[in-house]
């Protein structure tokens, strides 16, 4: 008697030749998602495209499929080399999954050492910025200036943790911590 199947995440591949479709939360979605659609499916595409470092400022994941959505689904499949026509389809949902889900080692992501702050620039705040987004504190563009957005999530990582001070400043400790979280 063959085993249950496991239960599929948000992001599951389609196991059929029917039409695509994914589950959930007993809900089942017929793919492609796209522009006037919602629910927690999308809700849950957004959240998979913040966490690709996609941002959706205005609104979120809402589990609304408006504009803003459609339109970092169109800069996802730019990015990915995929058909762009902004629509979550089998080839989009597989690809996004695959891309928050590659395994990472703090050694793919260098992080300086010393102290950085607000107003700081250089190839050391890119590397800081790029390990914060592949943590999933995104700090919105890696541009190598330590502004607002990078103090902003640095505070935000600071604050998961006791033993760090939640004042925005990268320096040995944060870094202990992000390179602890990178090859978690």
């Amino acid at each position: 008697m063959p085993s249950a199947p496991a239960a599929p995440s948000a992001l599951s591949k389609p196991q059929t030749s029917k039409p695509p479709a994914s589950v959930v939360k007993g809900t089942t979605v017929t793919l492609p998602i796209g522009e006037g659609d919602s629910g927690p499916f999308v809700r849950d595409i957004q959240q998979e495209l913040i966490k690709a470092g996609y941002r959706l400022p205005r609104f979120g994941a809402d589990g609304k499929f408006g504009e803003e959505t459609e339109n970092a689904v169109m800069k996802f499949q730019r990015d990915n080399n995929l058909a762009v026509d902004g629509l979550v389809g089998p080839v989009t949902l597989n690809r996004l999954q695959e891309v928050n889900h590659q395994r990472v080692s703090a050694s793919d992501f260098p992080l300086p050492t010393g102290v950085y702050r607000r107003g700081d620039q250089g190839n050391a705040v890119k590397q800081i910025q790029r390990a914060l987004k592949q943590i999933n504190f995104n700090p919105g563009s890696i541009d190598g200036i330590y502004g607002s957005n990078t103090e902003d999530a640095v505070k935000r990582f600071q604050s998961m943790y006791r033993a760090l001070a939640d004042d925005g400043i990268y320096g040995p400790n944060t870094r202990k911590y992000i390179r602890m979280e990178l090859d978690d």
